[in-house]
């Protein structure tokens, strides 16, 4: 039986986070969400996998600010990614920049986003005022609004302390996955979108998934590829709770797709995926065609 060193071993390969199997662009980086489906930009979960510790092969690497760095690499690739619309990008992973593939996004709108209507939700007390002011802006406008336009449509012009309510308003609608973020054709600059006006398909779809159905297919993308999972830290990085999580685990467990174990040095049960072998994600990448 596999160590969890081992199989830490086997999870960063999957990951791409060696120096053998590292990324080498924005191309190789919409390989790998494509193939694991839920990937941060930056480090955020011990659990999810990210583009930066892919990128310099390395699980270990800190980020930093500057612009000509690693860092400063992957943070543009959110522009080459978006306008090739490679997955939906959103603030989800302990409220950090998230990567889902598209075919994921309605059990993920299930499992963390919010299906009421705007105003269904104000008058549940569910949004603040200033939440609900935007969201009637973008829901009255025909196209996509950039920053200035939505600050001006929804009345947060003007002081500093309007601009800092806007910030928290729109903070409040993404990480309910009501607000999304997407380029401006021709442009570098990202205009906010309502996520049931502009991904209406992927709502509806997720409005006929129950629950445990959506988390079925959450895991079944995640485990392969993380190889074992430790429902404590993700399901609070997740903002599941800890007993649903588990249930589907457990369900996996009954499909013989995966196996419980107590993994030494692992505080509580773990779940090590121990189905049909997953495919790799693209060839390694040499070290001429990455330019960290």
């Amino acid at each position: 039986m596999e160590s969890i060193s081992q199989l830490q071993v086997r999870r960063l390969e999957c990951w791409r986070q060696t120096p053998q199997r590292r990324i080498g662009g924005p191309d190789d980086a919409a390989a790998l969400i494509e193939t694991l489906g839920l990937v941060t930009l930056y480090p955020a979960s011990p659990e999810l996998p990210n583009l930066f510790h892919a990128y310099v092969g390395d699980p270990a690497a800190k980020t930093d600010s500057k612009w000509d760095s690693p860092s400063g690499q992957v943070f543009g690739w959110r522009w080459t990614l978006g306008r090739k619309e490679v997955a939906f990008y959103t603030a989800l992973v302990r409220k950090r920049s998230t990567w889902i593939r598209w075919d994921l996004l309605p059990a993920a709108l299930r499992l963390f986003g919010e299906l009421r209507v705007p105003d269904e939700l104000y008058d549940a007390h569910a949004i603040s005022a200033d939440a609900y002011r935007i969201a009637h802006a973008l829901e009255d406008a025909p196209e996509p609004l950039s920053t200035g336009e939505l600050r001006a449509a929804a009345g947060f012009g003007g002081s500093a302390e309007r601009r800092a309510a806007y910030l928290k308003a729109v903070e409040e609608l993404e990480t309910r996955m009501l607000l999304a973020k997407v380029l401006t054709p021709g442009t570098d600059d990202m205009s906010h979108v309502l996520v049931s006006s502009r991904f209406r398909q992927h709502c509806d779809a997720a409005d006929r998934l129950s629950r445990a159905e959506a988390l079925d297919a959450l895991l079944a993308a995640y485990l392969p590829h993380a190889v074992y999972a430790v429902p404590t830290v993700l399901a609070r990085h997740l903002k599941l709770a800890e007993d649903e999580l588990r249930a589907g685990l457990e369900r996996l467990c009954e499909r013989g797709d995966a196996e419980a174990r107590v993994l030494d040095g692992v505080k509580g049960t773990c779940y090590v995926w121990c189905g049909a072998e997953v495919a790799e994600v693209g060839d390694a990448a040499s070290p001429s065609s990455a330019s960290v």
